[in-house]
């Protein structure tokens, strides 16, 4: 069923038709056997009237009867007298009773009368297709009406079925107008009976699924925000048994690999939490591209001075509205990605221009870049290529490239992923457009 609206009108409709034709055939049968009892009654009575001319010199009236009636008398086989319309030979039924016989091509209702002692016969007849027409045209004509009225009832039921489905029109336009991270309860009133149980199921959910949202980011930043103390203490008995023992001994580094990559992810975990869409939203300010992307280069220029890494930023003036935390950690990721991946006296290039009503900024290295087949995965949260013992042993959790994602997705922009022509290896190209649309809600 596609549409309720069209399915009561469709059924109501037909529904009427069936009703009306029901009724019109039962009055139709009902009027044929009041017809048929009348026409026996009246042709009763004219026997009646006959016997009297049956034995009397007299010549029946020729305008007695009109011509759609013919009557015979008979004195036992010789025809006494007859209308001009009925045959002189024996051709009508000649059994007491009624009959239905045809002669001249039409049908005619037949009464056979004999009197007591057998002499006389009287048949009358009188058209019954004549009576089946009137009947015919008094039925058309009551079905006619109703026929001439069906548009009419069919725009009366479409305008009350849909005054009818108002609330549920109504309920279904507020959750189409609800951003994803909304799941306040609907309000209860000025809805029908029908409807209160879905909005308390509605509702239902909604709580259900606020308490899933709350628990799952509460138990991510706690846990997050309570692994810091012991890692910090951790660092610190790493920096003091570097100090007791060879610090490049093998289980030392891997340790201190471990730890770092540790640190990493808590970071990542606690940046992903801040990245909702409603503390997107309540943070949104008008942010200087050129300025946050200078900002960011200067704390990872350190980064890349020691792998001698040659790092450019190409920008114009551009302003877009979002969030500066957002924005920060998207360049950082792409930027300390590329350092990463980027291999010994590499090179780094950002560019930042506008095109249209979008700001595209994009970022290339001279790394290994990503293979095609693994552009739509790497999004994917602790995906990395090559598992997490990556080839690069470059150390990573696999959320960097999911955060830009958010961040992008909460800017209501697109990310793409292809292969520098410049240099060689990845290249990022995001796009974003300078003014959020407040109307269209994020689903993260």
């Amino acid at each position: 069923m596609k549409s309720i609206r069209l399915y009561l009108i469709v059924v109501l409709l037909s529904t009427i038709c069936l009703v009306n034709f029901l009724a019109a055939l039962h009055g139709y049968r009902n009027s044929m056997a009041e017809a048929n009892q009348m026409l026996d009654e009246q042709l009763t009575d004219m026997v009646r009237l006959l016997s009297l001319f049956a034995d009397d010199s007299r010549e029946v009236p020729p305008n007695l009867y009109p011509h759609s009636v013919l009557f015979q008398i008979w004195n036992r086989d010789t025809l006494l007298k007859h209308s001009p319309n009925a045959p002189s030979t024996v051709s009508l039924p000649r059994e007491p009773g009624f009959h239905m016989s045809n002669h001249l091509g039409v049908s005619w209702r037949i009464l056979v009368y004999l009197d007591e002692g057998g002499q006389y016969m009287i048949i009358v007849g009188q058209r019954a297709d004549a009576y089946a027409k009137l009947i015919e045209e008094i039925v058309l004509e009551s079905i006619l009406p109703i026929i001439w009225v069906l548009p009419i009832l069919g725009v009366l039921i479409w305008l009350i079925v849909s005054f009818g489905l108002q609330p549920l029109k109504r309920l279904a336009g507020l959750l189409k107008e609800r951003r994803a991270g909304d799941l306040e309860p609907v309000a209860k009133e000025g809805y029908p009976l029908e409807l209160d149980i879905v909005v308390a199921s509605i509702n239902h959910l909604l709580a259900r699924l606020s308490g899933a949202f709350d628990r799952e980011k509460n138990f991510a930043a706690d846990a997050a925000h309570e692994l810091r103390t012991p890692l910090a203490a951790l660092n610190v008995g790493l920096h003091n048994l570097a100090a007791e023992i060879d610090h490049k001994n093998p289980s030392l580094l891997e340790l201190q690999s471990s730890v770092e990559r540790m640190g990493h992810s808590i970071e990542q975990i606690i940046a992903l939490y801040r990245l909702t869409p409603e503390k997107f939203h309540n943070a949104m300010t008008l942010l200087d591209l050129n300025t946050l992307a200078k900002k960011v280069i200067v704390e990872l220029y350190d980064i890349c001075r020691k792998k001698n890494q040659e790092i450019e930023l190409e920008t114009e003036k551009i302003s877009i509205e979002g969030d500066d935390f957002a924005f920060i950690t998207l360049l950082r990721n792409l930027i300390d990605n590329a350092s990463k991946y980027t291999p010994l006296g590499g090179k780094i290039f950002v560019k930042i221009n506008k095109d249209g009503g979008n700001a595209i900024l994009t970022v290339e290295d001279s790394g290994p870049g990503i293979s095609e087949a693994y552009h739509g995965r790497v999004f994917d949260r602790f995906y990395r290529v090559g598992g997490d013992r990556h080839d690069s042993k470059v150390i990573g959790c696999g959320l960097g490239l999911s955060i830009v994602e958010r961040i992008v997705r909460l800017h209501q922009g697109r990310i793409e992923l292809s292969r520098s022509d410049t240099l060689g290896g990845l290249a990022v190209r995001v796009i974003l457009p300078l003014r959020q649309d407040r109307a269209v809600g994020v689903d993260l």
